[in-house]
């Protein structure tokens, strides 16, 4: 079931530091038009997953959603909130964040014109510096932004019990953090599914980021090292 792995990532964290998760929205309707992919919305089933995936969150006493501006980010974090309300979990609905959008995209038709030519290896050529910067911002810089903003939002105090903060973004966010944090590459992993992402803790100065068996620890600031780190099991191309 969709969300499942993370929350169980997410469960293997230590409960005396501030946790994290940065996922993948939920199922969306394919992208019509590739030069205007934020359009795209949830699917039904897709909203129906992400409020199943709400009811399962336990173990926290409050959690606080964030999403990227784009609109299926909103109705995912929508639907999270009220499975999690049902389950009896403390919300605080934070809102739209622009560090969990795709500002960086800075010629969206150009990118949808790549995006359309090259498929997947779209993120190869990025990661790899072959894309321009005019028309997408290098993978380090955007990677090293939306740590900083997660890290921070990790790291404001809480005073009410054990806070889980949840921000829903975008894949390609997402498999740019793993490879770079964790070396984990799409071509071995597989891509992202619809509700997955990274979980993240903090405590005592260290930051630690997991995906599946992947982890590293370290003090911040982070250090994109890109140590490759084994991993097993593709992903099923029907779950993306």
């Amino acid at each position: 079931m969709y969300g499942n792995e993370l929350l169980e990532t997410i469960g293997t964290l230590a409960p005396d530091g501030a946790t994290a998760a940065i996922l993948r929205h939920a199922a969306r309707f394919p992208i019509a038009d590739p030069a205007h992919p934020t359009l795209a919305e949830i699917t039904p089933d897709g909203a129906a997953a992400a409020e199943a995936m709400g009811r399962r969150i336990t173990g926290f006493d409050r959690v606080r959603l964030f999403h990227s501006p784009v609109k299926r980010c909103r109705q995912t974090a929508e639907c999270i909130a009220r499975g999690a309300l049902a389950a009896g979990v403390e919300i605080e609905y934070l809102g739209p964040e622009d560090a969990l959008g795709v500002d960086y995209l800075l010629n969206l038709p150009e990118a949808g014109r790549l995006t359309t030519l090259y498929g997947d290896h779209f993120v190869r050529l990025w990661l790899s510096g072959q894309i321009p910067e005019n028309v997408v911002l290098a993978p380090k810089l955007v990677a090293g932004e939306k740590l900083k903003y997660l890290a921070g939002r990790l790291t404001e105090p809480s005073n009410r019990g054990r806070r889980l903060d949840l921000h829903v973004s975008h894949d390609w966010n997402i498999l740019i953090l793993r490879e770079l944090m964790l070396g984990v590459r799409h071509e071995d992993a597989g891509w992202l599914t619809f509700l997955d992402g990274i979980s993240f803790s903090f405590h005592a100065g260290r930051m630690e980021a997991v995906y599946r068996d992947c982890r590293r620890n370290q003090p911040m600031p982070w250090e994109f090292s890109g140590t490759d780190c084994a991993f097993s099991g593709l992903v099923n191309e029907a779950d993306r």
